[in-house]
């Protein structure tokens, strides 16, 4: 049973005016679902609309460290060839995505990355702008793909009201601080119309609710906030956003989530498959210390992939995804 996690709501980090209050609903009741794997962390999760967050969340100036160049990769190349060809192939597909859905025009992509779906939505006729945590994050958008991308705060950045057509945080919207205000700054930057793209793990989840800490997309302390249907429904609704999609099925990401937290439940080293898919400068585990270990995961990989893609059909069947698509306009 979780406790109330008052000790944990008020190591709250200074940019939240008041951390014993959840920052979407303003509900008090902070509950303590778990410890993170990573030491020192915990995830609260609001009693009302279900927000997650984690807890001490490291400040601004600290956050860095968690983002050291090799979590990027060499040159922003981070995984082995066939999963960067995965990758490229479902930043195209999103990409036709907004192009049936968005007026061609300026679109910002915030936290873009590596630049790719940016780079396709210019193929498509739009005219493309991302921002970027730093100047590594944006190393390839900026030079292989001649991008621009600008390492500003989204926030403060400046950038002219009503100018976009599109605002993007695919698998950003976690990592902000403050998710009130990124809200409030995409409404102001949209113009009339506008579509707002979001995507994130969802904390409501099969997945996060079966591997609790050991979910795959928790990962804490990067992320500062874990949304499920209900908290980003209130966030959008306070927003000021009308959905008009929601979907639960991603085939870039949730089958991904079952396979590796299936290998983190049974007890693999953390996040072991992950850092085997990677590109050797970005892999945070070596692998010729854990030979054994490496053998073992690839023995079972067909049976849990399969598994993986089963439960991945189900979860987007009950609406309960471990990500969640939503589309919605500025009105």
């Amino acid at each position: 049973m979780p406790i109330i996690a008052d000790e944990y709501a008020s190591q709250g980090p200074s940019f939240i005016a008041d951390p014993r209050r959840c920052v979407v609903c303003g509900g008090t009741s902070l509950l303590k679902a778990f410890d993170s794997t990573e030491p020192a962390f915990a995830m609260l999760r609001c009693r009302d609309c279900g927000l997650g967050r984690t807890s001490p969340a490291p400040a601004p100036h600290e956050i860095a460290r968690y983002y050291a160049e090799s979590y990027y990769g060499k040159e922003n190349v981070r995984f082995n060839p066939l999963f960067e060809a995965m990758t490229r192939w479902f930043q195209s597909r999103r990409a036709a995505v907004l192009h049936n859905r968005v007026a061609r025009g300026p679109v910002l992509d915030v936290g873009c990355g590596r630049g790719f779906l940016l780079s396709y939505l210019r193929s498509l006729g739009y005219e493309p702008k991302g921002l970027e945590f730093s100047d590594t994050a944006a190393w390839h958008a900026r030079n292989k793909l001649k991008l621009d991308v600008a390492t500003q705060d989204f926030l403060s950045a400046p950038l002219e009201k009503e100018s976009f057509n599109a605002v993007i945080f695919w698998h950003s919207l976690e990592h902000l601080p403050r998710p009130i205000e990124a809200m409030e700054r995409a409404y102001e930057l949209l113009r009339p119309g506008g579509m707002l793209a979001i995507a994130v793990p969802n904390s409501e989840s099969l997945q996060a609710r079966i591997f609790g800490r050991h979910w795959f997309h928790l990962d804490i302390p990067r992320h500062y906030f874990h949304f499920g249907t209900g908290s980003l429904d209130a966030l959008l609704s306070r927003g000021r956003f009308r959905t008009v999609q929601r979907d639960h099925f991603s085939l870039e990401q949730n089958p991904y989530g079952w396979l590796q937290s299936l290998y983190n439940l049974m007890g693999f080293k953390n996040n072991f498959l992950y850092s085997l898919l990677k590109n050797s400068s970005a892999r945070t585990i070596e692998i010729r210390g854990h030979l054994l270990q490496t053998a073992l995961v690839l023995a079972l990989l067909p049976p849990l992939l399969v598994l993986s893609l089963l439960m991945t059909l189900l979860e987007a069947g009950l609406r309960r995804g471990g990500t969640i698509e939503v589309y919605a306009i500025k009105e």
